[in-house]
């Protein structure tokens, strides 16, 4: 009981010792998938924690061209982590990324059966992966600012996605 309140008054303390200044940006862009070949669109959010640090929340959904008369298309969560360091006067800042992904795939698949029949059916799996790649963000008013965020995506469905767009702090 005495160490359930040392940990409690410690944790109490740490709270308000500690400096937080959450500040929220939501929006969204554009991105390019190479692993289905195809554009997409991403929801993203930004919670900086401090000034250099920040979790990044997003979800993307890409189109792909079609294989096997399939339409191929890929939907993707991912949790990032950023560590900002500051280029030109809180301007320009950029970033390592890494974090981890969900990814869910669709895709067609075309086979020989036991039968040595030709068949064609769609394919859907999914895969949790790990992203690793870097970032930057421009800040053109004190609400609105743009990113570009290059990364890999280490998982069953390895791929390079390249997302742009437009962050409004709130």
């Amino acid at each position: 009981m005495k160490t359930k309140n040392i940990v409690f008054l410690f944790t109490l303390f740490f709270l308000f010792a500690t400096q937080i200044q959450a500040q929220i940006s939501i929006g969204g862009g554009l991105g390019y998938n190479e692993k289905i070949s195809g554009p997409g669109f991403t929801l993203k959010g930004v919670f900086t924690i401090t000034d250099n640090i920040a979790i990044s929340p997003s979800a993307s959904y890409f189109f792909g061209n079609q294989v096997y008369g399939y339409k191929r298309s890929l939907l993707a969560g991912d949790v990032n982590a950023h560590y900002y360091f500051n280029i030109l006067e809180n301007k320009l800042k950029v970033y390592p990324v890494a974090g981890i992904n969900f990814s869910s795939y669709k895709t067609g698949n075309s086979y020989y059966n036991d039968l040595f029949d030709y068949e064609t059916k769609q394919v859907t799996d999914n895969a949790l992966g790990a992203n690793i790649g870097a970032g930057a963000t421009y800040q053109f008013t004190e609400k609105l600012k743009v990113y570009l965020e290059p990364k890999f995506v280490i998982s069953d469905y390895s791929q390079v996605v390249i997302n742009a767009g437009v962050l409004l702090n709130l």
